[in-house]
């Protein structure tokens, strides 16, 4: 089917019935959406963005993949131009969102494309990337104060005690980052440039975040252990990327994340007075179709993520498995202390061993794995199902209560009876 979609310049602008166009480019469109996510999970899981060789940067660029994406893309933009008062579902936009992780995602190494793009959207992207920031820090301000006030009711006085040594631990772990960098490079030698920003991981963090939380909702369901492994790496791998950058030095690493920016994900417990008073923070909303949540259902959505469950608490406090994972992860970071000189080489050998520990591809792999598990999971009947496109594809139409003989009928009439379903 998808060799029967054109370009917009080879697209028939003939409509036989105007009544219905709307309907028909909505199918068409949630169709090409559905298969650009597809193709591209297949290049992630397939193995070609599994490794950095140079060689795959044609495969990337150029495989089905962005074939896939310039057809929706093209379509998308013919759609607007047709009917530019539409609103898009909450299920289009998340896939939406799912399409423009995994983009970034395969081509963020890609030079050609950074070179290509980076010029028109390096403004968006770095007030995006700062925006990122903000919302980190607003949120380690937030997690502070609450540390402080003991926000956690109903807690007993050895969980107060054990939250309040975790908390002791981290700043330690973020102060020892933060009050020492690794030596720049010698006044000989300019500072390396820091890369355009879609070439870097940790910009795609906040998005991962955002996807998951938008997956939770879908679902209705709390991410299970593998989506935390995966999620803890990735805050480990961003700061990685980040630590390395940052010590080139140079002016441009105040755009970085520091260590506790990476790691500011959690829940934040009693939003009726966090969200009150000076300082109110809210993670960045990631829907680019002017639909506005409040401060509150934004951070409650975030909140859903790391939340327990009601049958292992009777209160709402952070998931138990998610705080000590991410304080175990976080403790990978730990470094002897002392004077500048020696802090800046335990933290030297410190980033080297993890490079070597957490290699880099095979976490891209886990992640493609991850996001393939839940884009199959959110399309299943009871829950976004397929555009109806797919389902004729694949020889039925489940959502219309068409299979079997049913379909075949269906088919027959509507002249899809060859090449249907296989």
């Amino acid at each position: 089917m998808i060799d029967d979609i054109r370009y917009p310049a080879q697209m028939d602008t003939r409509c036989a019935d105007p009544g219905l166009q709307l309907d028909v480019d909505l199918m068409v469109l949630e169709y090409t959406l559905f298969r650009a996510v597809e193709a591209h999970l297949d290049a992630l899981c397939g193995g070609r963005c599994q490794h950095d060789y140079e060689d795959d940067d044609d495969k990337a660029i150029y495989g089905p993949q962005q074939r896939m994406l310039v057809i929706f893309d093209s379509f998308l933009n013919v759609f607007n131009h047709h009917h530019p008062c539409y609103e898009q579902s909450a299920e289009f936009n998340y896939r939406l969102q799912v399409l423009e992780f995994l983009v970034l995602l395969l081509y963020r190494r890609t030079q050609i494309i950074v070179t290509e793009r980076s010029s028109a959207n390096s403004s968006g992207g770095f007030n995006r990337t700062m925006s990122d920031l903000k919302d980190r820090r607003r949120w380690l301000a937030r997690r502070e104060r609450d540390s402080r006030v003991g926000i956690h009711e109903g807690s007993t006085a050895a969980g107060e005690n054990e939250q309040a040594r975790a908390w002791d631990l981290e700043q330690r772990i973020y102060s020892t980052w933060d009050a020492t960098r690794p030596p720049h490079a010698p006044s000989a030698s300019p500072p390396t440039a820091l890369p355009p920003s879609p070439s870097l991981l940790s910009p795609l963090l906040p998005r991962f975040m955002a996807i998951s939380a938008s997956f939770v909702d879908v679902v209705r369901q709390r991410p299970d252990d593998f989506w935390m492994d995966v999620a803890c790496e990735f805050m480990l791998q961003a700061s990685l990327e980040s630590l390395r950058l940052r010590s080139r030095g140079g002016g441009s690493i105040e755009c970085l994340p520091r260590l506790e920016d990476c790691f500011a994900w959690g829940y934040l417990g009693d939003l009726d007075t966090s969200l009150n008073g000076e300082g109110d923070a809210h993670p960045a909303s990631y829907d680019n179709h002017d639909h506005e949540e409040t401060a509150e259902e934004e951070t409650e959505a975030f909140n859903n993520l790391f939340r327990s469950t009601p049958g292992e608490c009777p209160r709402n406090i952070e998931h138990p498995s998610w705080t000590q994972l991410r304080l175990d992860t976080l403790q990978e970071f730990s470094v002897v202390g002392g004077d500048s000189s020696t802090a800046a080489a335990s933290q030297t050998r410190r980033l080297e061993r993890l490079v070597e520990k957490y290699p880099r591809a095979e976490f891209q792999h886990r992640l493609a794995l991850l996001l393939r598990a839940m884009w199959e999971f959110s399309c299943r009947e009871h829950l976004l199902g397929k555009p109806v496109l797919v389902e004729i594809e694949e020889g039925h139409v489940k959502s219309r209560g068409l299979e079997g003989a049913e379909f075949d009928k269906f088919a027959a009439r509507v002249g899809l009876t060859c090449g249907v379903g296989g």
